[in-house]
């Protein structure tokens, strides 16, 4: 028998991958979190806002029916990721959870295909811990000190491994954060569109978006999708999580690139989980290896317009965040159901704005759909942070068997005005109106006083407002209701240290600690209170795995800093001061409590010296006059402490403040006579 033909057909098997990765194209991941579809123009927006998104969505193929599996980060992009629902990864909220084993993401099947896989992460919530870095070579969500990444560092990041060497084709996930409250965005962006901040920062976003595009190779594919919107108001919601409106849950999703019709728009309904199989099908991967749910989208397209699918949506934050009752709902493009206490429906099509409840006369197509929203499950996702014996006194029962049963908790739509309130207290608190926040807050805990996240707001606003014992009290509340709120726990802890309390307080950081390993606002006090016990051993280590993990703020680096000193290196304490200044989000806090550490340490030359730079670089600020001038007073040179005070007395100064100063002042002159 002569062998050769099945010898060569096998040879011919055998090097058909390699020869299909050397063709296949790069492939280029672009997420946009919490970026509405109706600000791009295929989406009904404006042609100017966003002009490289609707360049590509114009030059590629824009899919404006696109669905979101939940209008949270972490869930939405493990389905963009991998292809399967919540239901499958196991992801239904941010911070919870880890994606489950057995779920293979479209790294790990690029990978197998030999192409070079990367990551540029904007948000903590995207952290490697939650699994979704499997697959990936490099994962970059080394975030440091502000807690996101703004658009501008991505894409330098980004660019960078674009021109790095490789072999094989890219396939390089890049995730942008800036339309995510607060919006911030740099000031040119800003004075753009000054009364609409959400917008500046969708232009913000799609510049640097048009500069990562500008930089790609040829021959690449290039998926654009947002992981959720954002309501602004809409429906009552001040930002998302919560309800499942067109504003969270409609998401951008376009395609360009070899193998995509170009200049076409597609209504086909279709849900993040159909990019992960676009994508393969382009890399020319076999469908085994990714085992997702969802479908080739340009197969989608040449389908009709309604296909009868059945597009799985869930909102599990009520749950996790203020103990209501979850959403859970489905669409399939034009009907939607959503289901709390009871059932909703939306005719999309008509009724866009989701006005309307049709659900005591649906149409029998949609009557249909209905049967296919998910039963809640006997476990709920969250069940970590539940503690059920607090909740029997608060009027929400546990079912049998000793699990918190979500359908008796509050429906989110009776608590709209709590979740404005929510919002509106934390802005007062952040502008500096604790007075209205604390009263605002407290109503909110007594129209709703099984909200755990109510709870820790108004005890935090209480803290910050110099109420401890009632903040205490308060932080006590939230944390009977939810023991893991890692928050609360940190915020208790502030108040106990304020209290001179110093070791309950660091027995409460050591519990924030436990449930989030990456919480500064716990790691650096717990540090501090270590130091000030003279533990340097057990300080460093907490500092030394902030600083190796990415997740170092510029207190960590001072405290570092602090130990180097007691540790008498000051070669190594002078270079994490300089970390400090070089990551600070304000120098000029940062350049004093530099100089203050010096003094604690009876280093005064190079204390009193970073006090004198901190005043010639930021004359308006009082505080460095005011520490040196008091170092004067207490080593009895009174004429040098002079004129700090009355270089102090033109700056910025509450009245207390300005008041005391004053007063010293006053004496000095007495003191010194004519030579002041």
């Amino acid at each position: 028998m002569d062998f050769r033909p099945k010898l060569a057909a096998l040879a011919l098997a055998l090097l058909l991958p390699a020869a299909l990765g050397a063709q296949s194209p790069n492939i280029v991941l672009i997420s946009l979190d919490t970026f509405r579809a109706d600000r791009l123009a295929a989406w009904g927006g404006a042609a100017d806002l966003a002009p490289h998104l609707n360049a590509l969505s114009a030059k590629g193929m824009a899919f404006t029916c696109c669905f979101a599996p939940a209008p949270e980060t972490l869930p939405s992009h493990a389905t963009l990721l991998t292809g399967a629902f919540p239901s499958r990864t196991g992801l239904h909220n941010n911070g919870l959870g880890r994606l489950a084993p057995g779920v293979p993401t479209l790294a790990e099947a690029l990978s197998a295909r030999g192409y070079s896989t990367a990551a540029v992460i904007a948000s903590p919530v995207l952290n490697a811990r939650y699994g979704l870095a499997r697959g990936f070579a490099h994962y970059d969500d080394m975030l440091g000190t502000f807690g996101s990444r703004p658009a501008g560092e991505i894409t330098d990041r980004a660019i960078a491994i674009l021109k790095a060497p490789r072999k094989g084709p890219l396939f390089l996930w890049v995730h942008f954060f800036d339309t995510h409250f607060p919006y911030q965005v740099p000031d040119a962006f800003a004075r753009a569109t000054t009364a609409r901040p959400y917008d500046a920062a969708v232009g913000y976003v799609d510049s640097e978006v048009g500069r990562l595009l500008r930089a790609l190779p040829a021959n690449t594919v290039v998926a654009v999708v947002s992981d959720h919107g954002e309501a602004l108001g809409d429906h009552g919601e001040p930002t998302h999580g919560v309800f499942l409106f067109q504003p969270t849950v409609h998401v951008v999703c376009v395609l360009s690139g070899p193998g995509v019709p170009a200049g076409k728009t597609s209504a086909v309904a279709c849900s993040l989980a159909d990019v992960a199989s676009s994508l393969s099908v382009l890399a020319s991967v076999p469908a085994s290896a990714l085992r997702s749910q969802g479908q080739d989208l340009m197969a989608l397209s040449r389908t009709p317009e309604h296909p009868g699918r059945a597009l799985p949506l869930e909102a599990w934050l009520p749950f996790a965040q203020f103990r209501w009752m979850p959403l859970l709902g489905v669409t399939d493009g034009r009907y939607k159901w959503v289901r709390g206490k009871t059932d909703r429906l939306y005719d999309l099509a008509s009724d866009p704005g989701e006005v309307r409840d049709l659900s005591a006369s649906a149409p029998l197509e949609a009557l249909a759909l209905r049967d296919k929203v998910l039963a809640l499950p006997a476990d709920p996702p969250t069940q970590g942070q539940v503690v059920d014996s607090a909740l029997l006194g608060l009027g929400h029962a546990p079912a049998p068997g000793g699990h918190l049963d979500p359908a008796s908790l509050p429906d989110p739509n009776d608590r709209v005005r709590v979740l404005q309130d929510l919002a509106q207290g934390r802005l007062e608190r952040a502008s500096g109106q604790s007075d209205r926040a604390v009263l605002r807050l407290k109503s909110v805990t007594e129209a709703d006083p099984g909200n755990p996240s109510a709870w820790y707001e108004y005890g935090e606003t209480l803290r910050r407002a110099g109420q401890t014992d009632q903040a205490i009290a308060a932080l006590d509340r939230a944390l009977s209701i939810s023991s893991q709120l890692a928050e609360a726990w940190a915020a208790k802890g502030h108040a106990l240290v304020s209290q001179d309390k110093n070791a309950e307080g660091a027995r409460c950081y050591e519990r924030a600690l436990a449930l989030q390993p990456d919480f500064t606002s716990a790691l650096n006090p717990l540090a501090a209170y270590y130091l000030d016990e003279n533990k340097p051993d057990k300080a460093l280590p907490l500092l030394e795995r902030a600083v190796s993990a990415g997740f170092a703020d510029d207190w960590t680096y001072l405290l570092r800093g602090r130990v180097r000193l007691v540790q008498d290196r000051p070669q190594e304490a002078a270079r994490d001061f300089e970390s400090a200044l070089r990551i600070s989000a304000d120098p000029r806090q940062t350049l004093k409590a530099e100089a203050d550490i010096y003094m604690i340490r009876a280093r005064y030359e190079e204390g009193t010296r970073l006090y004198a730079e901190g005043i010639k670089r930021y004359p308006a600020f009082a505080p460095n006059y005011l520490t040196l001038g008091s170092y004067y007073l207490q080593a009895d040179q009174p004429a040098q402490a002079y004129p700090l005070f009355k270089k102090a007395l033109a700056c910025d100064l509450d009245p207390k403040t300005r008041g005391h100063v004053e007063g010293l002042v006053k004496e000095l002159e007495e003191t010194l006579g004519p030579q002041s």
